[in-house]
């Protein structure tokens, strides 16, 4: 969620300035307004320069972040205050780059700024979704239980990155290994006895000839493949930064066979789990569907969420507004057509939550056992069509000089 540096009246007319963080234009108007506050004029603060590292390797971790929150949370229930307590995780935190992070924060929270404005300060470290928990609950005062939300939200967070990498990393090394090893034969092995084939003057069958001509041409132009291959993986990565063709692209994944089935789930596992986060912590529909949109990972799930928005700030209910666009499974659909009918969205969308916690994880065990095999046979074929290519010509030569 950005800041807005504004200008605003108060009742009698008195000008007032201020830095407020606000989704956008009409949010920040309303807030102030809620203050007895007339926006004037308004301007988006450029990212802060005091904000350091980032989720990532070598960086500040998901994990050092679920330290963080912990440890927070665990002061603030025991009604230590929490500029000590900031201080004695400052000095315990390993990661240099977050204890420079916590000093800042310390330092801004002491100068009078509150905690989730601190944090905002942050936004590679702590995400919108963090920030606009934490402050849900100091309106509330119940920060050290959303804080605890937020330890099981990250906790999931990190469970689910696990299992998309183990979803990824297998079939992505096997891929690798049979494309070497493909770039061996053709480049190294085949040629040497191609030689041979050649000088015993005998028929070549078909797939000799084939692997011959494929040989040939990998030796001779194994850069244009090599520069093809990169300027179309560097292409697809540019192309997927513009609005258009991420759209395309996440699209595109949605339809791969398997696999598209796989992503469709964890974009809604991320759904449930963020609305009812947000939901729970009593952040308005509105506010919540927008942090929502950015945090499924997809865009064409974004969308759907986007025009859901509209239509529920419109009046309309959280169930026809999402059913309209199509995107959501009957199991997400229904049980928010439960919860709306019970008041109890929170619990259903939780319900959703662990269904997925089984589901994503299953359907990544399923994949493996298809693709596995596939895998190997894929490999096994490649192998066997290299072996009858140079063993059938040497077969027919042993077979005249036998004769």
């Amino acid at each position: 969620m950005p800041d807005f540096f504004y200008k605003a009246r108060d009742r009698n007319g008195k000008p007032i300035k201020g830095v407020m963080a606000a989704t956008d234009e009409m949010d920040l108007a309303n807030v102030l307004r809620e203050k007895g506050l007339y926006l004037v004029h308004f301007k988006e603060k450029k990212e802060n320069k005091k904000s350091i590292g980032s989720i990532g390797f070598g960086k500040v971790t998901r994990r050092d972040l679920i330290e963080f929150t912990v440890h927070l949370a665990t002061v603030l229930s025991a009604g230590v205050p929490i500029l000590q307590g900031l201080q004695d995780l400052e000095a315990q935190t390993k990661n240099p780059r977050f204890r420079e992070v916590i000093r800042r924060i310390r330092e801004d929270i002491n100068a009078g700024s509150s905690l989730h404005s601190a944090l905002s300060n942050h936004p590679r470290i702590f995400p919108p979704v963090y920030v606009n928990m934490v402050k849900a609950g100091e309106a509330s005062g119940n920060v050290d239980m959303i804080l605890q939300e937020l330890v099981g939200f990250l906790q999931w967070q990190e469970e689910l990155t696990s299992n998309i990498k183990k979803a990824t990393t297998y079939p992505v090394m096997v891929l690798v290994a049979v494309f070497l090893l493909m770039g061996l034969l053709f480049a190294f092995a085949f040629p040497r006895i191609t030689g041979v084939l050649v000088a015993m003057k005998v028929p070549l069958p078909f797939i000799t000839k084939t692997m011959i001509g494929i040989s040939t041409f990998f030796k001779a132009y194994w850069w244009i493949l090599f520069f093809g291959l990169a300027a179309a993986a560097i292409g697809l990565r540019a192309a997927a930064k513009t609005p258009k063709g991420r759209l395309w692209v996440d699209k595109l994944k949605l339809r791969l066979p398997v696999v598209g089935g796989l992503i469709r789930k964890i974009a809604l596992s991320r759904f449930a789990h963020h609305l009812g986060l947000l939901w729970r912590a009593g952040i308005d529909i509105g506010q919540a569907l927008t942090l929502v949109e950015h945090t499924v990972g997809n865009q064409v799930i974004a969308r759907a969420i986007s025009q859901a928005k509209e239509e529920v700030l419109a009046g309309g209910s959280l169930y026809e507004s999402l059913k309209k666009t199509g995107q959501f499974s009957p199991l997400v659909m229904r049980m928010i057509s439960i919860g709306e009918t019970t008041g109890e969205i929170d619990k259903s969308l939780a319900e959703v939550s662990e269904y997925y916690d089984r589901e994503v994880p299953a359907t990544i065990k399923k994949i493996f056992s298809i693709m596995e095999p596939l895998l190997i046979v894929f490999l096994a074929l490649i192998v066997l069509t290299v072996a009858l290519s140079i063993y059938l010509p040497l077969y027919t030569a042993l077979s005249h000089f036998g004769r």
